[in-house]
């Protein structure tokens, strides 16, 4: 009888002590799971967001090329059309074809920078900046 009670009591402590044991790693082990699908949402959201990032450097440096030439050519077209312009004021003998130099200066002068306005709206403009991403808050163990 003694036997008996000694290992009923045993079996008993031991049930006891083997269940919170056994949920706790379930737990555990749920909780582990939860905080690397976490730890990889969160890095495939970093890496999302730097191909993004790396996207709009490109597209903003390809607009920034693509205008600064079109402002270059500008420059020189109109650094011509100014010294044109001077050489035909100063080949003008009268004051009225003096003006009409400069009012035809003026107006070539006017059509490029319509032309210039005109293909830097033709452009395909700078993408816009990327959102940063938000992390999801870290999963939390529960007891």
């Amino acid at each position: 009888m003694k036997i008996k009670i000694v290992v009923i009591s045993a079996l008993t402590a031991a049930a006891l002590i083997a269940s919170p044991t056994s949920s706790y790693a379930a737990g555990d082990s749920a909780y582990k799971t939860a905080v690397e699908s976490w730890k990889a949402a969160n890095q495939a959201a970093k890496q999302s967001y730097k191909v993004a990032v790396d996207s709009y450097k490109a597209g903003k440096a390809t607009f920034a090329n693509a205008k600064k030439a079109i402002n270059d050519q500008f420059k020189i077209d109109a650094d011509a059309l100014r010294a044109s312009t001077k050489a035909a004021v100063d080949a003008a003998t009268t004051s009225d074809a003096k003006k009409a130099a400069k009012a035809a200066g003026k107006s070539a002068m006017d059509t490029l920078i319509a032309s210039r306005n005109s293909a830097i709206a033709a452009l395909t403009p700078a993408p816009s900046k990327p959102a940063k991403p938000v992390a999801s808050p870290k999963p939390s163990k529960s007891s």
